[in-house]
């Protein structure tokens, strides 16, 4: 098999794991055949379920039978635009989430996203050492109660500029975007963080995240607001480094960078 081959059967094996909400009568098409094809026509720059089931109705006969060959049913015919529909809308997010970080994660490793070793004859490239965590509010994705919907996402990436980066875990913050800090804790459990430095904006400058992080391995890097005047004041009595420059005539916090009220030190 191609390795890109490899890859697609990865990524359908780990979506075979994740359910669907329909009744497993009349159910000919799997949600992991359903999935992949809605994740390629997503990447092909289809929006909607109605552009979806367009590009599905193109997808030449034989690379469709070999799909459902490879997920372990015979071919049924294409799925319709409302089977696409029901299939998403129904799938437990946090399972979709967690395969498609699983495949993310491995194809950036260069490891077997199944069984976590790294394939024959791949060379694993530099693990990432910079997890990133942002968040999103998506737009026209409106819950029951009229709230918009907002991921928290951590982004996998080197550390020298440019280098790309690639998500390999997100959650849906609850309620309000100051729920996203607990949010994060949640997000972060579920990663491998050791030898890797996080960081995030100023919401995440909290004392339970810093401690998660640590114990786990990994380091962090914050930004400090006045609005947490206690610590700013705690690290603005710290002695300047040798690298700043100093001015007998300007207090010692103002000698320091400062970018929109934050208080940055270098070591």
């Amino acid at each position: 098999m191609s390795r890109s081959g490899r890859h697609c059967a990865d990524l359908l094996e780990l979506l075979a794991g994740v359910s669907d909400g329909r009744s497993s009568q009349g159910r000919d098409h799997p949600a992991a055949v359903v999935l992949a094809l809605v994740a390629a026509a997503t990447v092909a720059g289809m929006v909607g379920y109605t552009a979806m089931a367009g590009w599905v109705a193109d997808v030449p006969q034989p690379v469709l039978a070999d799909l459902y060959l490879r997920a372990g049913v015979l071919p049924a015919g294409r799925p319709s635009r409302s089977t696409l529909w029901r299939v998403c809308t129904d799938t437990d997010p946090r399972a979709l989430d967690t395969a498609i970080g699983a495949w993310t994660t491995a194809r950036r490793s260069g490891r077997d996203p199944v069984a976590g070793a790294s394939p024959e004859n791949d060379p694993a490239p530099a693990s990432a050492d910079l997890v990133r965590l942002d968040g999103k509010t998506v737009c026209g994705a409106v819950d029951a109660d009229g709230q918009q919907l907002h991921l928290l996402a951590a982004l996998a990436g080197g550390v020298e500029p440019g280098t790309p980066a690639v998500v390999i875990g997100q959650v849906d913050v609850a309620g309000t975007k100051t729920n996203g800090p607990s949010c994060a804790r949640d997000l972060l459990e579920t990663l491998d963080l050791d030898g890797r430095t996080v960081t995030a904006d100023a919401l995440h400058t909290v004392k339970a995240t810093a401690e998660l992080i640590h114990s786990r391995g990994g380091r962090f890097v914050f930004p400090v607001k006045e609005n947490r005047r206690a610590l700013f004041d705690a690290l603005n009595a710290l002695p300047p480094s040798p690298s700043t420059p100093s001015n007998p005539h300007k207090p010692r916090d103002q000698a320091r960078p400062t970018v929109h009220g934050r208080l940055f030190r270098t070591r």
